[in-house]
């Protein structure tokens, strides 16, 4: 399984530098999905677009990580993974937390750091889902 690398092209945009991560093609794909989008917001947010359009995108993007974490709160839960409840708290801390709950002015965003979230997602693959992963493929191998 490879780390996570995340890294920076000339359009500020960021790629997985090895892939697949966890080993899961159906986890992968999802990180893929979500490293796609957050790039499409980093767009919006460096063209300087419309502060209304990019608060949409960002309740979608919630809207995508809750969708997301509930998928991998239930496959822990079925798992009995012995680490579930940090993850699970991880996913919750991210979800009420600063990131997310940022209002938009009329002339541009207030305090939303993409790099932030960027960097939040390399490390919670790195630091949950990875194990997560490599506890699931040993139970079910």
């Amino acid at each position: 399984m490879a780390v996570v690398i995340l890294a920076h092209n000339k359009k500020l945009t960021f790629k997985w530098l090895r892939f697949p991560v966890t080993g899961i093609e159906g986890l992968d794909r999802q990180h893929q999905e979500l490293l796609d989008q957050l790039n499409d917001l980093k767009g919006l947010l460096t063209e300087g677009c419309d502060p209304t359009i990019v608060a949409e995108r960002l309740r979608g993007l919630h809207g995508w990580f809750d969708r997301h974490f509930e998928a991998e709160n239930q496959l822990m839960r079925t798992r009995d993974l012995s680490d579930a409840a940090a993850h699970i708290a991880a996913h919750q801390a991210l979800l009420e937390g600063p990131m997310f709950q940022t209002t938009f002015a009329a002339d541009g965003q207030e305090g939303f750091d993409i790099d932030a979230l960027f960097t939040w997602e390399a490390q919670h693959i790195n630091h949950f889902d990875r194990p997560l992963a490599e506890f699931l493929l040993t139970r079910e191998s």
